[in-house]
């Protein structure tokens, strides 16, 4: 089962599907299935009827109480993420990474790799993974709501690295990125020039 394949069904659908199939492969029933992760049976049943998505770390637990290989991993995540951002129903229309253009553009693409990555939990940036630096809740917040952009390359290379974007894809954003904290921000107009254009 690909999650390329799109259909009109429910945002979870996918991942229920993957899910049932790699328990009853394993050979467990659901009370099983919740014995061996660690979770509730609810928990296991909510995941197997797509009413909602379990965390990141339920469904690892509950994929490797399944036995399932890297292949099936990689899917069920991919599922997962790509149920989350149908539920938000944030789709942003962002431009190619290699043809940001501006400020702007480079925010709308941050803001869209956070979406189309599932929106991870806030502590996936604040808590990151060992080597990479903090992103403070307020500085996260502001870069996916396209108010902000990153405070520094290591903070950039975190935003990055949890959203999952592709390598090739990285260069091109720290390369726009330089290009936007090198180029003076425009100043909103004083009182006096808005007095003046009256």
């Amino acid at each position: 089962m690909s999650p390329s394949s799109g259909t009109t069904r429910p945002p979870y659908a996918g991942l229920a599907a993957q899910l049932t199939t790699l328990r009853k492969e394993a050979g467990l029933s659901q009370r099983a299935l919740a014995s061996a992760a660690a979770v509730s049976r609810g928990t296991v049943q909510n995941a197997e009827s797509g009413t909602c998505a379990p965390s990141s770390a339920v469904l690892d637990a509950l994929l490797d109480a399944c036995g399932a290989p890297d292949h099936a991993r990689r899917d069920a995540h991919e599922f997962r993420n790509r149920g989350r951002t149908a539920a938000r129903g944030r789709r942003l229309h962002a431009p190619s990474a290699k043809l940001i253009y501006g400020r702007g553009a480079l925010a709308a693409v941050l803001a869209d790799a956070y979406e189309q990555a599932g929106a991870p939990s806030p502590s996936a940036f604040t808590r990151p993974a060992m080597g990479l630096t903090p992103i403070p809740r307020t500085t996260l917040y502001n870069i996916v709501n396209r108010r902000r952009l990153p405070a520094s390359r290591e903070q950039l290379e975190t935003f990055l690295a949890v959203c999952g974007v592709r390598r090739s894809d990285r260069a091109h954003i720290h390369s726009a990125w330089l290009q936007a904290r090198n180029s003076p921000r425009p100043k909103p107009p004083t009182y006096g020039a808005l007095q003046r254009r009256r």
